[in-house]
C-alpha cells in the first residue's frame, strides 16, 4: 500500500497543474500580507473600552426586550455574554492592540476556500485521468487489488489536502511573525452553551484550520466518488465545484426555515464552532456535525468502492 500511495504522490507531484496550485496559494499569502501591511493601524483605540462595552451591552438589552427571536436572539446574548465576561475579568477587545501573528494568520484563513477548490480538482481527477489517458487497464493488470489501488488514491488525495493546509497555516505563521510580532497579550472568547470560555489565539486557529480538514476529508471524498462513477474530469469537477460553492448558499438559506437542513451536508461545517457567530440553528453542536459528516463520509467512500470493484473498465470519457 505504502508503494503504491507513493507512486500516486509522483504521479500528481509531475502535473504541472499541482504546484500551480501551490503557487497560487503563496501569492494568496502574499497578497494579503501586502493588503494588511497597507491597513495597519499600530496606533491601539482609546478611551475607556469598558465604558464603550457596556454601552454597547445596554443598546443589545434593549433590543432583546423587542421580542426578537430565534438565531438573532441568540446573536444578542453571545455579544452581551462576552462583553459583559471582558469587562469582569478585565480582558480588553481586539480593538485595543495592534495588530499580531494570528490576526494574519485569521486573515489567511479565508484562504482555506481556495484549498477546498484544490482539494476538489485533485480528487475529481485522480481516478477519471486514468481512464481519460487510457491507462487504467495497465493499472489493473497490476498484482494490487482494486481496493487497493483505489484507497492509495484516495489516501493521496487527503494526505495533498493536508500538505496544502499546513502551508498555509506554517507559512502565515512565519510571515505574520515576522512582519506583526508575536504579540499575545489578546484573549479570544467563545461562547458554547451558554458560558464563556477562554481560548488563546495559537488554540483558536489551530482548532479552526484543523476544523476545515475534517470538511475537506468529506469534501474530498465526495469529489473522488463523483469521480469513480462518471469517469469523466469535467465533469467531475464541474459537479464537484458546483456543490462546493453553491451548496453553502442554499444550505444557509434552508436552515434559516427548516429543522431538517442541519441534517445537509453543508450545514455541518465544523469550522462554524470556532467563529465569532452563533450557529443558525440553536440545537446544533461540533460532536452533532462530527457525526453527520462520519455518515456522509462513509457513503460517499462506500459508494466510490462498490462503483470501482463492480465496474467493467472501459477508457475514455
Amino acid at each position: 500500500m505504502i508503494r503504491l500511495i507513493q507512486n500516486e504522490w509522483m504521479k500528481i507531484s509531475y502535473r504541472v497543474g499541482t504546484w500551480i496550485m501551490v503557487g497560487l496559494l503563496v501569492l494568496g499569502m502574499i497578497a494579503t500580507l501586502i493588503f494588511a501591511l497597507k491597513t495597519n493601524d499600530e496606533d491601539q483605540a482609546s478611551g475607556d473600552w469598558k465604558t464603550e462595552l457596556q454601552s454597547i451591552n445596554k443598546a443589545k438589552k434593549q433590543e432583546l426586550k423587542e421580542d426578537n427571536l430565534g438565531f438573532y436572539k441568540r446573536s444578542l446574548e453571545k455579544d452581551i455574554a462576552i462583553n459583559e465576561y471582558r469587562i469582569k475579568q478585565d480582558l480588553p477587545p481586539a480593538n485595543q492592540f495592534g495588530k499580531n501573528v494570528w490576526d494574519y494568520v485569521k486573515t489567511n484563513a479565508n484562504l482555506l476556500q481556495l484549498v477546498g477548490v484544490f482539494v476538489i480538482i485533485i480528487a475529481s481527477t485522480i481516478v477519471s485521468a486514468e481512464y481519460k489517458h487510457g491507462t487504467i487497464k495497465l493499472l489493473l493488470i497490476r498484482p494490487p487489488s482494486r481496493l487497493k489501488i483505489l484507497l492509495s488514491k484516495y489516501i493521496t488525495v487527503q494526505l495533498y489536502s493536508l500538505l496544502l493546509v499546513v502551508v498555509l497555516f506554517i507559512l502565515s505563521f512565519i510571515l505574520g511573525a515576522i512582519f506583526f510580532g508575536l504579540n499575545t497579550d489578546y484573549v479570544s472568547l467563545v461562547y458554547q452553551n451558554g458560558e464563556v470560555i477562554e481560548r488563546t489565539q495559537f488554540a483558536n486557529m489551530v482548532y479552526y484550520y484543523l476544523a476545515h480538514c475534517a470538511m475537506f476529508v468529506v469534501l474530498g471524498t465526495l469529489s473522488f466518488a463523483i469521480s469513480t462513477v462518471f469517469r469523466s474530469e469535467a465533469i467531475s469537477i464541474a459537479i464537484s465545484v458546483l456543490a462546493y460553492v453553491v451548496g453553502g448558499t442554499i444550505t444557509s438559506i434552508l436552515m434559516l426555515f427548516f429543522d431538517w437542513a442541519k441534517y445537509l451536508l453543508f450545514a455541518n461545517d465544523p469550522s462554524q464552532y470556532f467563529m465569532e457567530e452563533v450557529t443558525v440553528i440553536e440545537d446544533m453542536s461540533l460532536g452533532f456535525s462530527l457525526i453527520v459528516l462520519v455518515i456522509y463520509w462513509a457513503i460517499f467512500l462506500a459508494i466510490a468502492l462498490i462503483v470501482f470493484q463492480k465496474r467493467e473498465v472501459k477508457t475514455g470519457s
